[in-house]
């Protein structure tokens, strides 16, 4: 595993998805009379024109391994994430994989605790970005280098070896490294027959693609068909439009995916801010098209 790393290369990548609004969503917001919040959910359109974006770093190695990484985000700002990547990129050159997977979490500690880029946001904004996207090419050489897909790669890994690549400086106060450690001895009993079942049956999934907020009603008609052509059978759909638009476009898409609510399930997805009983109220009004 001596695979030193010898490049770190970052590219602004970016895809015109806004033209057909794909990725579109909103958020619901209070108009400002929380005491009545029946009659005061608003819309506010949060991504109406996303154009769906990456930081794509690669690492390169003397050994000719590559890693592969990136972090989303949406067309505008890419170039400040390219730039924090940049930024960070000092921290990785001339490290092994070896020196970096024998204590992962003080790697991890190290891309964050700079002490002078902290300044501007270690696991927050563009560095928290940034950050991300470096990690998530790291992981990848190491798949890389061990010959396995990641999920593999993290499924052989032991529970000591697992939870040690993690950093438990701001959860322990819902989950203490000991008690990861616990979970997951515990469920060793069973693993291999697990992933048995999974490399024979799969992993269930759901598709987004089909209800994007800005899609037109004939689109949604169209894509829910094409999805159920070809098998899936959980869709998520975005609302946060005005509610007679999202019951309208719930309905429509209940009715094209059949009133089987246990065989083909439909979930929700909205944003919103200032005060929950806003969700609270959405949800109960369209409760009855999906199953949680």
């Amino acid at each position: 595993m001596q695979q030193q790393i010898v490049e770190v290369r970052v590219e602004d990548v970016r895809f015109p998805t806004s033209l057909q609004q794909h990725g579109s969503d909103a958020m619901l917001r209070s108009s400002g009379h929380e005491a009545s919040v029946e009659n005061h959910l608003v819309s506010c359109p949060q991504h109406p024109d996303p154009d769906y974006s990456a930081a794509y770093v690669v690492l390169e190695t003397d050994g000719g391994g590559r890693g592969y990484g990136l972090t989303f985000t949406l067309g505008r700002g890419t170039q400040v994430v390219v730039c924090a990547v940049e930024a960070l990129s000092g921290l990785l050159l001339g490290k092994t994989l070896e020196d970096i997977v024998d204590d992962f979490r003080g790697f991890y500690r190290l891309l964050t605790s700079d002490s002078q880029m902290r300044w501007i946001g270690p696991e927050k904004g563009a560095i928290h970005l940034a950050t991300a996207a470096l990690l998530n090419a790291v992981w990848d050489l190491w798949a890389r280098v061990e010959g396995k897909p990641l999920w593999k790669l993290l499924v052989d890994l032991s529970p000591e070896q697992l939870v040690s690549c993690v950093d438990f400086r701001y959860i322990s106060d819902a989950l203490t490294e000991q008690q990861a450690l616990d979970l997951l001895r515990e469920a060793q009993a069973g693993k291999a027959e697990r992933e048995q079942q999974m490399l024979q049956e799969g992993y269930p999934a759901y598709t987004t693609s089909c209800a994007w907020l800005g899609y037109s009603d004939q689109q949604l008609t169209q894509l829910c068909t094409d999805a159920l052509a070809s098998g899936w059978s959980r869709f998520k759909v975005k609302v946060g439009a005005e509610l007679k638009d999202d019951e309208r476009r719930c309905r429509l898409i209940r009715q094209m995916i059949g009133p089987d609510k246990t065989l083909v399930r439909l979930m929700i997805s909205f944003y919103y801010s200032f005060i929950y009983l806003l969700c609270i109220n959405k949800i109960n009004k369209i409760y009855h098209f999906i199953i949680l």
